[in-house]
């Protein structure tokens, strides 16, 4: 990609975040902003799963 190894790897990285952006609409991937404290991090993702087993177990349910 460079010459230069350090400019090299940060296109790289650069490349990989844009493909796991575009992952993000298509796969409905919940992402989580980890310069949160890890507490708010978890009690965001705790949310997250309960409302996805929720709406799972609905449709389970329903004839």
């Amino acid at each position: 990609m460079s010459e230069d190894a350090e400019e090299s790897f940060h296109l790289f990285q650069s490349r990989i975040i844009e493909e796991y952006e575009k992952m993000v609409p298509e796969f409905d991937i919940t992402v989580v902003d980890a310069t949160l404290p890890i507490e708010a991090q978890q009690t965001q993702m705790r949310q997250q799963v309960k409302a996805k087993l929720a709406q799972a177990k609905r449709l389970r349910v329903a004839p």
